[in-house]
């Protein structure tokens, strides 16, 4: 291989080793985790289209510039679509593990929300829009509080607004019941405050909705808004 063109990989590679060492945090503008993958993949896109062009007889400079947007574009989309398919693995496996309960116990898998945003290049300005988690419900029947399939089931929700958390820097959980189910005080309606493995905030939020079965809590978990969608 052309010096020149292995030259190009290495310093990809080690921007792209670089850009990883960074770690999320809340501070405003700190990219998630799956963006920092984005990073990577923009700096292993230059090292490509560098060495393609470098291959064809073309100009280096531009052929990085190319791969670096595709790359760069590619990993955030990818990065955005692992974050509902995590969502959906939370929700499915929150179904099954109540599966052996009786039929009226177990829960009920609820609507995934996304979003569009518009993911930027910013060493060129060119856009792409892209669906972003927003968020996801399970509904649980209360009556099947205490028992170990129903704390498995909320384990598995927890566990990814922890994820979700540590990637955006907060998440938020909410528990809708009917008002009935509120003033009959089947539910606990204090909310709080908790902290992520990584310290980062997860909102726990109760509140009433006519819209939930009566009988059901609607556990919601909503991801905190993006830090950046440029890459």
């Amino acid at each position: 291989m052309n010096k020149i063109a292995v030259t190009a990989v290495a310093m990809a590679i080690g921007l792209a080793g670089c850009a990883n060492t960074n770690t999320n945090t809340a501070t405003p503008g700190a990219m998630d985790d799956k963006t920092q993958g984005a990073v990577m993949g923009g700096a292993l896109g230059c090292a490509g289209g560098a060495l393609l062009a470098k291959l064809a007889g073309g100009n280096m400079a531009a052929g990085c510039a190319m791969g670096a947007v595709v790359g760069g574009l590619v990993g955030f989309e990818r990065a955005r679509q692992q974050e509902i398919a995590d969502a959906e693995r939370a929700r499915q496996e929150a179904i099954e593990v109540t599966a052996s309960l009786p039929p009226q116990q177990r829960a009920r898998g609820g609507e995934i929300k996304t979003v569009e945003v518009v993911a930027k290049d910013k060493a060129n300005g060119s856009t792409k829009k892209v669906k972003a988690f927003e968020s996801v419900s399970v509904d649980l029947p209360i009556s099947a509080k205490g028992t170990p399939e129903y704390t498995s089931a909320m384990g598995k929700l927890k566990t990814l607004a922890e994820r979700v958390a540590d990637e955006r820097g907060s998440a938020e959980i909410l528990v809708s019941v009917t008002p009935a189910d509120a003033k009959a005080n089947k539910v606990n309606m204090a909310g709080g405050k908790v902290a992520s493995p990584k310290g980062n905030p997860i909102t726990v939020t109760k509140l009433t909705d006519a819209r939930v079965t009566k009988g059901m809590e609607r556990i919601t978990v909503k991801a905190g808004r993006l830090k950046t969608a440029e890459v």
